[in-house]
């Protein structure tokens, strides 16, 4: 068990911006997240993954969503609307925990924490951002999503919807979707809070490795990022960071943001982001998040396929979110953004994984033809050695 105060809360957030892969929300937004959340208690209550009791009740919190549309959002009392909810039906919630990793999504489950004199625990569905239910492991585990409870921000009352019928992250993802671009209290801002997959503790500790129901440790790794980008030198702290994790990553190098092409897909936030680098262009294709990288280097092109991480932030250490790269290149034009890949948790890290992301970009790239360690159309080959 550990205590997290305001400073160390707005490094996460910091860091989890960077390890969101381009989503999770926008860091824009947690700063009034995190003052309504010191604004009800002094300190966040983190505990791991084994510390939480076999029989104790455990849901999930998070904004749900376009990352653009929650611009601005404070999320006050919706995040607790919705887990409140979840618990009337489900039973006593003693924890909460994150959905992904991200600067809203690893934030705003500690609202709830404040709200309800309860510990956070730290743990996730993917180690990253992900664009959609299924891509977590908890839908990978079987776990049923439901009850899953929308809660809308910034109207009066939050006013909640229930997930009417279904239990599987792709039903519930389908209903969501539905509610979040046609229900007025929510198609404003095509965003909301959600509360879903409450589950026993015993469950959130079962398989190890690849099989883990929940990837731990992410809110610790955040803010040593989070700290590291704070530093005089940012590339290299965030470089000796990552190295200190023993995960597999890459620094791909700083380019020049060229391009950000946007087209909403549903309430998801879709597009690609190209980036001018010394070899050729590269482009980062993202449905809220990023799913993966196509570098086009004249001699040599490759690319990298989500879930593994493509991390951007600009070389003097602002981390970087696709609504920020998209806002930034508006208001100033071209600008240099270092980006990193980083090889995902063992639990998303599969072929199934790798097929839903291919699935993805196909949305973006129809002739995209690659898959794990498979070369892709026009004989791009597979980036990782």
């Amino acid at each position: 068990m550990r205590k997290l105060d305001k400073t160390a809360v707005i490094k996460v957030a910091k860091g989890a911006c960077f390890l969101g892969s381009g989503g999770g929300g926008p860091l824009s937004i947690t700063p009034a997240i995190i003052e309504n959340i010191f604004n009800i208690t002094d300190t966040i209550t983190v505990v791991d993954i084994s510390e939480v009791p076999d029989d104790a009740g455990v849901a999930i919190s998070a904004g749900m969503g376009s990352p653009q549309g929650a611009a601005g959002m404070t999320f006050d009392t919706a995040p607790s609307a919705a887990f409140d909810t979840v618990a009337n039906t489900y039973g006593k919630l003693s924890y909460v925990a994150a959905i992904e990793v991200g600067a809203a999504n690893s934030v705003i489950p500690m609202l709830v924490a404040a709200h309800n004199n309860i510990p956070l625990v730290d743990a996730n569905g993917a180690g990253r951002a992900v664009p959609t239910l299924s891509s977590t492991t908890f839908a990978q585990a079987g776990i049923p999503a439901t009850p899953a409870v929308l809660s809308a921000v910034g109207v009066k009352g939050n006013p909640v919807v229930v997930c009417p019928s279904g239990d599987s992250a792709e039903e519930v993802e389908e209903w969501a979707q539905k509610v979040l671009t046609t229900n007025p209290d929510f198609s404003q801002h095509k965003a909301g809070a959600v509360a879903l997959w409450p589950f026993s503790g015993e469950k959130l500790k079962q398989g190890a490795g690849a099989t883990a129901t929940a990837i731990g440790g992410s809110l610790v790794l955040a803010e040593n990022i989070g700290e590291a980008l704070d530093s005089p030198t940012p590339i290299d702290s965030v470089t000796e960071v990552l190295k200190g994790t023993g995960c597999k990553y890459q620094y791909l190098g700083t380019g020049k943001v060229i391009t950000v092409k946007e087209e909403s897909v549903g309430a998801l936030d879709g597009g690609i982001v190209e980036v001018a680098m010394d070899d050729g262009v590269m482009e980062l294709p993202y449905l809220n998040e990023f799913l993966g990288a196509f570098n086009w280097d004249s001699e040599n092109p490759t690319y990298i396929l989500g879930p593994d991480m493509i991390c951007c932030m600009t070389p003097d250490g602002e981390p970087l979110s696709n609504p920020s790269i998209k806002s930034k290149f508006e208001d100033s034009g071209s600008f240099d953004m270092a980006i990193f890949s980083i090889q995902a948790s063992a639990p998303i890290r599969n072929k199934a994984m790798f097929d839903l992301f291919a699935s993805h970009i196909k949305t973006l790239y129809p002739a995209f033809s690659g898959g794990y360690q498979q070369p892709g159309t026009l004989t791009m080959k597979w980036a990782w050695a």
